[in-house]
C-alpha cells in the first residue's frame, strides 16, 4: 500500500468555504504531518483567507494510492 501524507489549509471561519486548493506541506508520515498542522495552527501569526480575511487552519490529510482491498 502506498500512501501520501500532507498538510493542506481552509478557512477558519464557520460561515466561508474557502479551501486551499494545493497541499501546503508533504511528510514523511502521518504523526509528523499532524504534527506540522498542530504548529501553523498555534503560530502567532496566520495567513488571513483571500475570501473572507478571517485567519487559515490546518490540518493534516492522508492519500491512500493502493487501497487495501480483501
Amino acid at each position: 500500500m502506498s500512501s501520501r501524507f500532507k498538510v493542506r489549509a481552509y478557512c477558519s471561519s464557520r460561515s466561508c468555504e474557502y479551501i486551499h486548493k494545493e497541499d501546503i506541506v508533504q511528510a514523511l508520515n502521518y504523526e509528523t504531518s499532524y504534527g506540522i498542522a498542530e504548529m501553523l495552527n498555534e503560530a502567532d501569526s496566520k495567513p488571513s483567507c483571500p475570501a473572507c480575511g478571517e485567519e487559515i487552519s490546518y490540518y493534516a490529510h492522508t492519500v491512500i494510492d493502493e487501497p487495501w482491498l480483501p
